[in-house]
């Protein structure tokens, strides 16, 4: 837990900030009235107390805000922490974005002391949540935890040990987990998972396979589940050409497709979409989507290559990543996983499927996704603590709503 010792604002860029003792912090914005404060990644930068200390028992004479920085907070060592990092203080909600930063050109701390701190220890966030800061407040770090988006624990392969599988989650850091409906007939072995574990969430919506199985009556009942309070997606949706080679399926699944996405549309949801030898034609129902009026949503298990994962990318979508990424022969989605944006990966299981190595061919968990993360580190040669923040940040955005709350 940390204390803010200092809340500095600067009215002009150019000039220095200066402790004005409280501020406004604007959602997706910074402080108000701050010069420095826009839509970016560096709306609020921060430092910490001790490492100023330092500097001040070198001989520097520095007063708050001479780095640049909003805030000084003791008792928090803000540069060790990984980017997707929370941190609360009263009802504001900030995000690590960045760690470090260029020096100006030898700034004048530079040329005097011949060395600046704010380049090494300094960090910057946005505001996730707004609100008012005070010296004195008191400032929390939120530990990050892996957030499966992806997870079928209403499948009979967990009916001898899912209610001990998922008591064993959050004590094994796994934080939240969306278990997704896939069949006509299942929504209410999902719903009654969400009902009983608070950090379940749903996710509705008819697979491919089952296309011929959906008539008004099932879409209403989507409808129905979609209105539920921890209904966070649509899904899983979309199009699956693997067992289903006739044009007349082809056309059947499309048209499923487009009525649920009509509905993500409707009930303001995102959408999670199981894409399998389909990739044209998934990618073009979602694009004529995405021209207007969507909210979002991810393509589960991405099989496909980098080029089509660029287009998904450019649209703001999100990829789910799951246990194939540690296969030997999984270099295709190696380089998607090296070639996309960290904030723009989810997590996933698909479980009891797809268990990552060296659980390959075993029944899968969310408790395996340390796996998954590890993979996704190295490729991208990040922390494994990076990797966590970010990623759960990213499905808290776009799944939970609360821009990383």
């Amino acid at each position: 837990m940390g204390k803010v010792l200092a809340v500095c604002i600067s009215e002009k860029k150019g000039t220095q900030k200066k402790n004005v003792g409280s501020a406004v912090f604007v959602e997706d914005w910074g402080l108000e009235g701050d010069a420095h404060a826009g839509k970016w990644h560096r709306q609020v930068s921060l430092l910490s107390g001790e490492k100023i200390d330092a500097f001040r028992a070198k001989g520097a004479e520095v007063e708050d805000g001479a780095f640049g920085e909003n805030l000084v907070v003791e008792g928090i060592d803000f540069a060790k922490l990984p980017v997707g990092t929370r941190f609360r203080c009263g009802e504001v909600v900030l995000e690590l974005t960045q760690i470090g930063k260029e020096c100006h050109n030898g700034c004048a701390i530079f040329q005097k002391m011949g060395e600046c701190i704010m380049p090494r220890e300094g960090v910057f966030t946005r505001v996730l949540k707004g609100g008012k800061v005070s010296v004195g407040d008191e400032m929390t770090v939120d530990k990050a935890m892996i957030f499966d988006t992806h997870a079928h624990y209403d499948d009979e392969a967990f009916d001898e040990d899912r209610s001990d599988m998922l008591d064993s989650m959050q004590e094994n850091g796994i934080g939240h987990i969306v278990d997704v409906c896939a069949s006509v007939g299942h929504f209410d072995r999902v719903y009654d998972l969400v009902e009983k574990y608070p950090f379940v969430y749903g996710a509705v919506g008819v697979h491919p396979d089952d296309a011929d199985k959906v008539d008004a009556a099932v879409l209403d009942e989507i409808r129905r589940y979609c209105d539920m309070k921890k209904t966070v997606a649509v899904g899983e949706i979309g199009l699956d050409y693997y067992w289903h080679k006739e044009k007349e399926e082809h056309l059947l699944q499309q048209k499923v497709f487009r009525q649920q996405m009509d509905i993500a549309r409707e009930k303001k949801l995102p959408f999670m979409i199981h894409s399998r030898d389909a990739a044209e034609d998934t990618l073009n129902i979602v694009k004529e989507y995405m021209q207007d009026g969507m909210y979002g949503g991810v393509i589960h298990c991405f099989s496909y290559s980098k080029e089509i994962a660029r287009e998904y990318l450019n649209m703001g979508l999100y990829l789910g990543i799951g246990g194939v990424v540690t296969f030997k022969n999984s270099r295709k989605l190696k380089e998607v996983a090296e070639y996309a944006p960290l904030n723009q990966i989810l997590l996933e299981t698909d479980c009891p499927y797809m268990a990552p190595v060296p659980n390959r061919g075993k029944r899968n968990s969310s408790l395996y996704l340390p796996e998954v993360v590890k993979t996704i580190a190295e490729i991208k040669g990040i922390s494994y603590e990076e990797v966590v923040a970010v990623t759960e940040s990213n499905a808290m955005k776009v799944l939970l709503n609360k821009g990383g709350e």
